[in-house]
């Protein structure tokens, strides 16, 4: 029933848009602080290869803590007309690179205890894929945008009391909210009322009946199966296999990596209602699909190159 639907989608709210509010504060509090200036040294050597704004720069530091709150910054940029389109789409894939390393926090730990070098070796991939697409990324905002000028908001130059500056700031992040948070809600409903009905479940159904899987392991099928519901059981199985000497470590490093291709498809349920809450929805999906699009098709080369190479 729909209802049943409303509650994964209100923890899935819950979990995303504190982020998005605090995302949008501190960027207004760092502007109002002046911090922005004085921050972007760090990153400013990318930025400016990619003709990037300063600010961009910053949205990327604080993505490393929160991506949702890196990219509610890139969000604001936009709205605010200081950051174009291609701008946005160049800041937004950049800032999911720091994504990467809440991965390696969260899965180190289990996959050393379950895979031992294969968990680093599969793992690493993972990190390098990301650090590639970046690299590539940097690259494309360098032939496609323009050079910009080192220049930082009009409200920097006048410093204010941090009391008055966090006061400002929370005037100013009001109205993006308005329209950030009901995109974010209406489309997180959508979403989760259509894993209620099973429609990504039809898809990972077929997903699984991909004719590349011909070419793996019969062994490894029940990884790729298990992907599609829980990335750990996935790890789990994979675990057992390489232990009982039934795949080896390179059968179960590429084996993961096809699966965590083909489950990509079931990740939309989460990162549907994550861009186009945070951004427009036409411009949301946008990211979405070149951020997919470009992760996976990276790992597909890399998958190819150790089936043949390995």
């Amino acid at each position: 029933m729909w209802i049943d639907a409303l509650l994964p989608a209100f923890e899935y709210l819950i979990s995303v848009i504190p982020a998005t509010i605090i995302g949008i504060v501190l960027m207004e509090l760092l502007i109002e602080l002046g911090l922005v200036q004085k921050l972007g040294f760090v990153t400013a050597p990318f930025m400016h290869f990619a003709h990037l704004r300063e600010e961009a720069g910053i949205s990327f530091l604080v993505s490393f803590g929160s991506p949702t709150a890196g990219n509610s910054m890139v969000a604001e940029l936009n709205k605010k007309g200081l950051i174009d389109k291609k701008e946005t789409i160049i800041a937004s894939l950049i800032n999911s690179f720091p994504s990467t390393f809440i991965i390696v926090r969260d899965l180190l730990p289990v996959l050393i205890i379950l895979l031992g070098t294969s968990g680093l070796i599969y793992l690493g991939i993972v990190v390098g894929v990301g650090l590639f697409r970046t690299a590539i990324t940097l690259i494309l905002g360098h032939f496609l945008l323009a050079p910009k000028k080192p220049g930082i908001i009009e409200r920097h130059a006048e410093k204010k009391k941090f009391g008055a500056a966090f006061k400002n700031a929370l005037s100013f992040s009001l109205p993006p909210l308005r329209r950030i948070i009901p995109t974010m809600i209406i489309a997180a409903i959508i979403v989760f009322q259509l894993i209620d009905i099973g429609f990504f479940d039809m898809i990972a159904v077929y997903m699984k009946d991909f004719s590349a899987l011909a070419y793996l392991p019969p062994q490894g099928l029940p990884v790729i199966a298990a992907w599609f519901a829980s990335n750990i059981g996935a790890y789990t199985i994979a675990g057992r296999l390489l232990t009982d000497g039934i795949m080896s470590s390179k059968e179960i490093v590429i084996t993961l990596l096809v699966g965590r291709v083909l489950s990509s498809i079931t990740r939309l349920r989460f990162t549907i209602p994550y861009y186009t809450g945070i951004f427009s929805p036409k411009l949301g999906m946008q990211i979405m699909l070149l951020a997919t699009l470009m992760q996976e098709g990276i790992t597909v080369i890399v998958i190819v190159l150790l089936a043949v190479l390995w």
